[in-house]
């Protein structure tokens, strides 16, 4: 089977999603699939991640910056039309006759329109055009398109269609039912029509939870499959780091915090109010926003305890977390949380250190856990204080805290996790051409 994947993120960038999708082309060249790979050239992430598949199966697509576009012209406008006092830019030199309200909607109204899909828009064209001269030398059997960005869809949709193939999509987040991204009416009902008629053309869909498949299942009607984020047992191997000893308990957090759904105040908190310091317990956060750590860290009177560094590539960071005494894990407490899975809790679990979740209760990361005997969930300030006192005291009498059996880990591995893909897609490949007969002419796949 040729498979052509596209996504924004692949290797060198440096993120937990160019991670996935770099393990995955890999699993399955070698499970015998002719696999290529249209990315972005050059995106504006952190590099260190090497490509585990041939720079010959990789395509990467030029790309428009169009946000720094925009701002540029917003510049010009305002260096050109400058406004004397109380009177505004866009309307002739006249006073302003909208309020703040008025010009704020406006201002969404324009964004929404202007970065629709989202900020990577300016590649679908160009990235649509190395697809298919990809296609006039190597003619493959289905596109896989994964999300976020959404912009990738339209790609592996409009592909899809021009090359008469199956089109597979996959969720790695949520699109048109985004809680942490709540749009204007305008833009709900865009992204809404736009990810209904990607996945109407879909053969089938990945994601990559149970709640989010059973809800995708249910919304679209198509053959869904979960394939977990997992973890690499080769880099994300507890023999080859050396266990914390002695010295204080060392908590460690590898990533980005969203302060007020997943931020560490109940730690913080909990911290204070068993009256620890930096002899007691550390808590390092790597590649995490200053901002988003330090006025939570003073507002408790921790900060003595608390340490930022910067970003760190990607095994560097599983190298942190295997060294740690426990490693945090945040989750918005909240229902609509309840499919979010981070994909560090899979390195998490493969590193065999306790978890602190703080979190939501019966949720995916809480399941995982509290099944594998892998740590604790806390949902208020006192849980964390006894289960940060219980590990203090273990780390003093004992040096350390001991490693987690490896059952924790057990069928999280990338390679375990894809192995549910090659037969889910041969399957419904083959469904669609049992349909479409020899032209080729791809239809609608139903579950």
């Amino acid at each position: 089977m040729r498979l052509l994947i596209v996504t924004w993120y692949f290797p060198p960038a440096n993120t937990i999603a160019a991670v996935r999708i770099n393990k995955m082309a890999r699993y399955l060249m070698d499970q015998g699939m002719d696999v290529r790979v249209l990315c972005a050239r050059d995106i504006p992430m952190p590099p260190g991640l090497e490509a585990d598949i041939p720079e010959s199966h990789i395509r990467r697509a030029e790309w428009t910056d169009v946000a720094a576009h925009v701002k540029k012209w917003v510049a010009r406008l305002r260096f050109y039309r400058r406004p004397v006092a109380g009177q505004s830019a866009f309307t002739g030199g006249q006073p302003r006759q909208q309020d703040d309200s008025t010009r704020s909607s406006l201002s969404e109204i324009v964004k929404d329109l202007l970065f629709f899909p989202d900020f990577q828009w300016g590649w679908i064209r160009p990235a649509t055009r190395t697809g298919e001269r990809l296609a006039a030398d190597w003619q493959p059997d289905a596109v896989y398109a994964t999300a976020p960005p959404f912009s990738c869809l339209m790609i592996g949709h409009r592909l899809a269609r021009r090359l008469k193939i199956p089109l597979f999509v996959e969720f790695r987040d949520r699109w048109s039912d985004d809680p942490y991204y709540p749009p204007s009416r305008l833009r709900s009902w865009l992204d809404r029509r736009f990810e209904n008629r990607i996945v109407a053309h879909a053969s089938g869909v990945v994601t990559v939870s149970e709640p989010w498949a059973e809800a995708y299942r249910a919304r679209f009607g198509k053959p869904t499959q979960v394939v977990y984020n997992g973890f690499d047992p080769e880099l994300v191997d507890p023999a080859r780091a050396t266990l914390s000893r002695e010295g204080p308990l060392k908590i460690v957090y590898t990533g980005r915090i969203y302060p007020g759904r997943r931020d560490p105040s109940l730690l913080f908190e909990a911290i204070r109010e068993i009256g620890a310091n930096p002899e007691d317990v550390t808590v390092d956060f790597y590649g995490t926003q200053e901002d988003h750590v330090w006025p939570i860290a003073e507002s408790y009177g921790v900060s003595d305890c608390v340490r930022v560094y910067p970003p760190i590539d990607y095994a560097q960071a599983v190298r942190k977390q295997l060294e740690a005494d426990v490693l945090l894990l945040m989750q918005w407490q909240d229902p609509r949380e309840q499919g979010n899975v981070p994909g560090k809790l899979f390195e998490y679990l493969g590193a065999r250190r306790p978890i602190l979740l703080i979190g939501l209760e019966g949720g995916v990361p809480d399941t995982f856990v509290r099944d594998r005997g892998a740590g604790h969930l806390a949902r208020d300030g006192r849980q964390v204080a006894d289960l940060l006192s219980r590990w203090i005291t273990e780390k003093r009498e004992h040096g350390q805290v001991p490693l987690l059996p490896e059952s924790v880990s057990a069928g999280l591995s990338h390679g375990e996790q894809f192995a549910r893909l090659p037969d889910f897609l041969k399957a419904h490949t083959g469904e669609v051409r049992r349909v479409a007969g020899e032209s080729r002419n791809v239809s609608p796949a139903t579950s």
